[in-house]
């Protein structure tokens, strides 16, 4: 499962950016044939790119959830293209090499981040401020989008760390969904846990259980980058309302 990575970009395409990959990095990285590589470490994505697009204000502005300044968002308007950096590998160990190519292009005019996996966006300027060696949480948030519909609350983008997704049903209220689904996804992020079917899962001792089953990941089957190939988690109250 490729992670997708939306950059709006300030040069016009891919025939500026040879050489711009070239002069920033220092010859560290290079860009040739649709390919951006680190020439030391040998890890490489895919390229494609794209026109303007008058929709990525719109985008950016969904996937900030409110975080990304008007400002910032006006300079998303102004790019000439988008590159779609594609990166083949799933998993938590992986991801400081996507990070180090998507700050390559950071460098070489992009104006912001979007993961295509999960609808996630970041300006520039805030997703060269992260620190995620040191904050776990800022990272999971960083790159999984939480959603509610009319039968459950949901995360979307786990894929992205190699992992399950997680549903809780739409009777839990808000909050306590975002919570318990942030705190569990948190957990399998960092810990690797290995659940079986119906273990149960709790924020903290005298908060309530939830009962877990693994599934496919039936809420976004039909959406090509957001469906889940390592499935789903369902959490269920224990004791549902009658």
């Amino acid at each position: 499962m490729d992670t997708i990575v939306c950059i709006p970009m300030s040069i016009k395409g891919p025939e500026e950016l040879l050489p711009l990959v070239m002069n920033e990095t220092g010859g560290k990285y290079l860009y040739a044939g649709s390919i951006l590589m680190s020439v030391e470490h040998k890890f490489s994505a895919h390229c494609e790119f794209g026109e303007h697009d008058d929709q990525i204000s719109v985008a950016f502005q969904l996937g900030g959830q409110g975080s990304i300044s008007g400002e910032d968002i006006a300079t998303l308007d102004t790019h000439q293209c988008v590159l779609y950096l594609i990166w083949p590998n799933a998993g938590l160990n992986e991801l400081d090499r996507l990070h180090a190519l998507i700050n390559v292009c950071l460098d070489c005019g992009g104006l912001g981040v979007k993961f295509e996996n999960s609808g996630v966006a970041h300006s520039a300027a805030d997703w060269r401020a992260k620190n995620f060696a040191e904050d776990t949480l800022d990272l999971l948030q960083s790159h999984v989008m939480l959603v509610g519909c009319e039968t459950h609350f949901y995360s979307t983008g786990m894929h992205i760390f190699g992992l399950p997704d997680a549903a809780v049903p739409a009777s839990v209220e808000n909050r306590e969904a975002a919570f318990l689904l942030t705190e569990f996804n948190h957990y399998q992020m960092c810990e690797s846990p290995v659940f079986e079917e119906g273990h149960t899962f709790s924020t903290s001792a005298d908060a309530p259980y939830y009962r877990i089953s693994r599934k496919d990941d039936w809420i976004n089957a039909d959406e090509e980058c957001f469906a889940n190939p390592f499935g789903r988690y369902l959490l269920e109250p224990l004791d549902l309302p009658a």
